[in-house]
């Protein structure tokens, strides 16, 4: 017998363990209980680990949530928007983003349609490193009877490829985060 081990009478043993959180097993007459090792302090590293993987959580957090939010929106506007009408794009916004040491440049298209004899445009929800389509272009543009400024157009894939783009980077990090929380909670 484990030295760790106590005996004690089994009417004892209940309220015991019933205060202590502990493990039982019966033998014959008398019960052994053994209490369970205390768990591992936290130390400085498992709070450097959280504050380094609380900011990258967030971020994912963030990007699976404007992810659902326009793929959703996509599902949406292509469900409502059943009249097809032709249109072009009208204009092409270049967006430029300096940073330290480079620029980056954005674009987002600008589409103009008419529909029930009324002239609208639509600029693109989300931006683009190409610059497409090109300006003039004709396109198909599916219209909401209802709300003829909510439209799906099918040319103009980048909105769905960035939708598609923040649901995986998203759901990839935050599923990093909790392994790695679950392989060392365990260990």
């Amino acid at each position: 017998m484990d030295n760790n081990n106590k005996k004690y009478e089994k009417d004892m043993v209940y309220e015991i363990a019933s205060k202590h959180n502990i493990i039982i097993a019966d033998e014959f007459d008398k019960v052994y209980i053994n209490e369970k090792p205390d768990k591992k302090k936290n130390t400085g590293g498992d709070i450097l680990l959280i504050l380094f993987a609380l900011p990258w959580l967030l971020v994912g957090i963030f990007n699976l949530y404007f992810g659902i939010e326009d793929i959703c929106y996509f599902v949406h506007t292509k469900t409502i928007c059943t009249e097809l009408v032709q249109g072009e794009v009208s204009d092409i916004k270049q967006i430029v983003s300096e940073g330290r040491n480079r620029k980056s440049i954005f674009y987002r298209p600008v589409f103009s349609y008419s529909y029930n004899n009324e002239e609208y445009t639509y600029e693109a929800r989300s931006t683009s490193k190409k610059r497409e389509p090109e300006l003039g272009k004709k396109v198909d543009i599916y219209v909401a009877p209802d709300s003829p400024d909510n439209v799906y157009i099918p040319e103009y894939k980048a909105e769905r490829e960035n939708a598609v783009f923040d649901l995986l980077f998203g759901g990839s990090i935050i599923t990093v985060i909790l392994l790695l929380y679950f392989k060392i909670r365990n260990s």
